[in-house]
């Protein structure tokens, strides 16, 4: 049971913080665009591809005999922004086969920071990636709490030992256009699930939008393996839907989910449960970036292995980049984070 537990996770984190709303496309994430080119070389200077066309269905909302006021949403990067990103993260997963149960909990704190190197002609940003700093813990079913703090443990847990070296250090650059597409990552050094990057933009499309449209882009099929001994795949698609809901001071709030396209059975929706994601985020239009979102996995599998085993997966993340100390995400975090920061910003420059 515990080989088969151990399986279905490793697919989990294959997927997470899609997510996107998924929109972050990295090694570890689901973006709403065709696979971003990648480099293992830091000094590549490489010519970045021109984005291919996604499937973008936009579509307006309302009463169509209403004059409604037009946003246009874009990207404003400039050289030498720093977008800090406070983070908050509950993961549960309640497991049970053949009568026997076990209960997977983490919980974890981080900051992780993206600074613009440089805006090229075409106002395609490139972003540095770091993580300064992380709290968490995780207390499974038979065994011990565990925990790290980045801040104050100068040994990493073994059950944290994917974190060591990723903290505090550059760990990749990405090119991101106004539209929010990520035209290419160049990894730095290599990274785990437990320290990928945070999802900082969604994919916009290139009409002006007013409160009550929306618009939808069909995600990359994902290749989910059949079976642990067999190279057989299975090809799932999925599209992501988005509501420009309101909009107050500038500041827009758009909700969206995650739709399967693909029929799968229990055994396949055990291994893309973090497709199933949903939530809502805030952009400020006159700034020109996400300031913060909620993303939010409740599902249920049943049937995945035999008749009556389940599979109950809820993840609940929250992410805000506000800075003000009156944000509760902003200020529980800084100060899991703050004893490290000049050390860390010594080493970035």
């Amino acid at each position: 049971m515990k080989k088969l537990i151990i399986i279905i996770l490793i697919w989990l984190n294959l997927f997470f913080v899609l997510l996107f709303c998924a929109c972050n496309r990295s090694e570890e994430s689901i973006e709403p665009k065709p696979p971003i080119e990648q480099t293992n070389d830091p000094s590549s200077n490489s010519n970045l591809k021109n984005p291919s066309t996604t499937s973008v269905v936009v579509t307006n909302g309302g009463d169509s005999d209403v004059v409604k006021e037009k946003y246009n949403f874009r990207y404003k990067f400039q050289t030498g922004d720093i977008f800090r990103w406070n983070v908050v993260q509950q993961l549960k997963v309640d497991t049970t086969i053949k009568g026997s149960n076990e209960i997977v909990e983490t919980y974890s704190k981080s900051a992780k920071v993206w600074r613009v190197l440089e805006v090229d002609a075409n106002n395609v940003a490139k972003f540095e990636y770091w993580i300064d700093g992380v709290d968490t813990r995780k207390i499974q079913t038979g065994q011990e709490l565990a925990e790290y703090n980045s801040s104050r443990d100068k040994t990493i847990p073994k059950e944290f030992r994917a974190l060591e070296g990723t903290i505090g250090v550059s760990l990749a650059h990405f090119m991101i256009d106004v539209q929010g597409e990520i035209r290419r990552k160049i990894p730095l050094r290599i990274y785990s699930d437990e320290s990928k990057e945070n999802r900082i933009v969604i994919f916009f499309p290139s009409e002006s939008l007013s409160v009550g449209d929306s618009w939808t882009v069909n995600l990359p099929p994902l290749d989910v393996q059949l079976n642990s001994d067999s190279d057989k795949v299975k090809k799932v698609s999925a599209k992501q839907r988005y509501v420009f809901e309101s909009i107050h001071t500038g500041a827009a709030k758009i909700k969206f989910d995650t739709q399967i396209l693909t029929p799968i059975d229990p055994s396949i929706q055990a291994k893309v449960l973090e497709y199933y994601v949903s939530g809502e985020l805030i952009f400020d239009i006159d700034v020109g970036r996400i300031i913060s979102q909620k993303i939010t996995i409740d599902k249920t599998v049943v049937g995945f292995v035999d008749r009556n085993d389940s599979l109950h997966y809820i993840s609940r993340l929250t992410e805000c980049s506000c800075g003000l100390r009156s944000c509760e995400i902003c200020s529980s975090v800084d100060k899991n984070s703050n004893q490290n920061n000049n050390s860390n910003n010594s080493n970035k420059k």
